[in-house]
This record gives C-alpha cells, structure tokens and sequence, in this order.
C-alpha cells in the first residue's frame, strides 16, 4: 500500500518538534513498519531561492521527503501514484484546487486529519466547511471527542483516534523511579498560551519547600518577542532549573530526552490559557499520563473525558493560588493512588503507537 502525507512544509515538516510533526511522524514510522511505502509530499507557501526543491529519504527511516516551492508541483507528484494521501493542512487559496484535484485522482483515496478546534465559532464552522461542500472520498479523522461528535454529524467517515505515544513512554505503577522528594515539571514551549508565567509563579513560590524538586523544559521561538524574552529572564535566574530544546531539531535522541524527563516526572504542570495554542487532545498530555505523570491542568476542550474526575483537574479561575495549595498538601500517597488510576486509564484509552497505527490502517482500508 502506497501513502503520502500531504501538507504545508511547515505543518508537518519530520525535523520540526510539535504535536502534528509527532502525529505524522510516529505514524508513518509504524506504517512502514506494517510495509507500506510512505512518502511525505510538501510544498512551500510562496517562492523562496533559499529553500531549494528536494527528494531524499529521511535517515534511518524508509520514509522519502520531497518538497517543492509550488502547491501546482506537489500535487503533480500524487497524481495516479498512491493508494491514500493523507491531508492535515493546505492554505485556504490552494483548497479549490486541491478539491478539483481530487475529484480528477480517480484512482486515489484521500482523507484528512483534525488537529484543530478553533475558539472563534466562525473559524471553527470554517474550519469543517471545506469537507462538507468539497467532499474527501476517504476517512475524516479526528483527534478529540468533541471533533468526532460534530463531524459525524454529517459525515459518516468521521473517524475517532487519538494522537499515537511511543511504546517506550508507558510504565506500569511498580515500574516508576521513586524519589525522596517530588518532582514537578513543566515541559513544552515556552509561550505565554502555554501557560509558561504560571508556571514560573508556581514555582517560585514552591522553590523553598523541601519536598519539591522543579524544572522547566523549554522549547521558545527566537521569532515571538515575549517568548524570547521570558526565555532570557529563565537563562539568567538560578532559582529553577531551566533546559533549553532546540524546536527545529528533532531526532530520536530528543524523543529520548522527552521520554526520560516524564519517566522522572512525578507531577506535571500544564496549564494552557487556550486549548487552540495546540492539538485539541495535547500529545504532551497523552505521553505524561502514559509515563504515569500526575498532571495538573485545566478541564478544557475533552479532557476531563480522557483524565477522569481528578482534583488535579483545576478550573482557570485561581489557576495559580489553587495549584500552590494542592502542591503544598500533596502526599506520596496521593500520587500512588494518582498513578493507579491514570494506569487503568491508560489500559482502557489504548494509544500506544502500535495500536493507533493498527486503527488507523483498519480505517483505511476499511
């Protein structure tokens, strides 16, 4: 079966680190696994001399990357030559086109994949409209509950699957490191809707209590003024523990990296100001819970749906005084009885990377 994922370079470019670049990536590795030939097809959203057109097999992988400056040449490269071309993002002037295209492609199947819930109700009836009046052939998959809920409404290819987490990520509870004191992470972008200036609260106001151990894991963006400037003002204090990610550079050892941060994570701190800044079921929430994590977060979007009732679930309203509080009370027996939940959770939910990609194959050829 040949595949290819289709998109914006930028939406899903292999070596960029984010939930849609982990998405794509994790998948495609298994299909290959399960011998399918994958391609990823990008093109650029305008002309750039810089950025040269290529085609080269991604290292390690069997997976072949090939990108060109214009929409019109990355879709002559489909033409008549995959089973199923999976899309997740192309720019609003090109969706006619590629509607017209796929109307031509006879011998195609092509599906698409939900990343989104925008919080604007007319973006958001945007955002579904293109399938509804510029119908795909194949499969709607969607991410969150809420997104299936609304897509099959009118669609019956809507299609529920959660983002896929690497095997290596789960634990079972006898198997998380036990340390003297807890230890209470933050790790993602560092991005004011990512919640990072709650987080530095939080922290500094738990730096002196003994029983805590923080970190801050940081990936900023040289491009947003603030979060360069709050990547700065966490370079030079010393009072919390601050790594640095390089966003632009995946590779396996940062997969690793991440892995072994939540593997020696006993809380972790996520409190996004909006659902939107990421995927609508967070893949850093999925892959805290897989490692066992006690996560402290807000009930948005579904997550409440995936994580159960919880006292860890705080609402937004006193985010910051209502965390310092549950932290300050917090036992190691409380996080024992955390993590056999979240472990049942995890048994019922069923997202290793295998299994999503076994879904995922089934709906396809189904």
């Amino acid at each position: 079966m040949k595949i290819a994922f289709f998109a914006l370079k930028q939406a899903i470019y292999y070596f960029q680190i984010g939930g849609t670049e982990s998405f794509v990536r994790r998948l495609s590795s298994k299909l290959v696994e399960h011998g399918c030939e994958v391609d990823y097809i990008l093109y650029g959203d305008k002309e750039d001399k810089n950025d040269k057109e290529e085609i080269n097999l991604i290292p390690k992988t069997a997976i072949n990357s090939k990108y060109f400056n214009s929409f019109k040449d990355a879709f002559k490269q489909i033409n008549q030559k995959y089973d199923h071309v999976i899309t997740t993002y192309v720019m609003p002037k090109n969706r006619i086109k590629f509607a017209l295209f796929r109307k031509k492609d006879k011998g195609t199947t092509f599906h698409f994949i939900y990343f989104s819930w925008p919080d604007s109700l007319l973006k958001r009836k945007l955002y579904f409209l293109e399938a509804r009046l510029l119908p795909y052939n194949g499969k709607l998959f969607c991410i969150s509950k809420r997104q299936y809920q609304y897509v099959k409404k009118w669609s019956k290819n809507a299609i529920y699957l959660l983002p896929p987490v690497p095997e290596k990520y789960f634990f079972r509870p006898e198997e998380k490191p036990v340390c003297k004191k807890l230890r209470v992470n933050f790790l993602g972008r560092i991005d004011p809707r990512k919640g990072i200036k709650q987080v530095k609260e939080i922290f500094m106001a738990i730096k002196d209590n003994d029983k805590f151990e923080c970190g801050i894991y940081g990936i900023h963006m040289p491009e947003c003024r603030e979060s360069l400037e709050i990547h700065n003002e966490l370079k030079e204090q010393k009072e919390i523990k601050y790594i640095e990610i390089d966003r632009q550079k995946y590779s396996p050892g940062i997969e690793d990296f991440v892995g072994n941060v939540l593997k020696e994570t006993d809380i972790f701190i996520q409190p996004y100001q909006k659902l939107s800044s990421t995927i609508d079921t967070p893949l850093l929430f999925l892959e805290a819970i897989a490692s066992l994590c006690v996560v402290i977060t807000k009930p948005f979007g579904n997550i409440p749906d995936i994580y159960g009732e919880s006292k860890f679930l705080i609402h937004p309203h006193n985010f910051v005084k209502d965390t310092i509080e549950l932290l300050k009370d917090i036992s190691f027996d409380d996080l024992v009885k955390e993590r056999e939940r979240i472990y049942q959770i995890n048994s019922v939910l069923n997202f290793s990377t295998g299994k999503v990609a076994k879904r995922f194959i089934n709906a396809l050829v189904g």
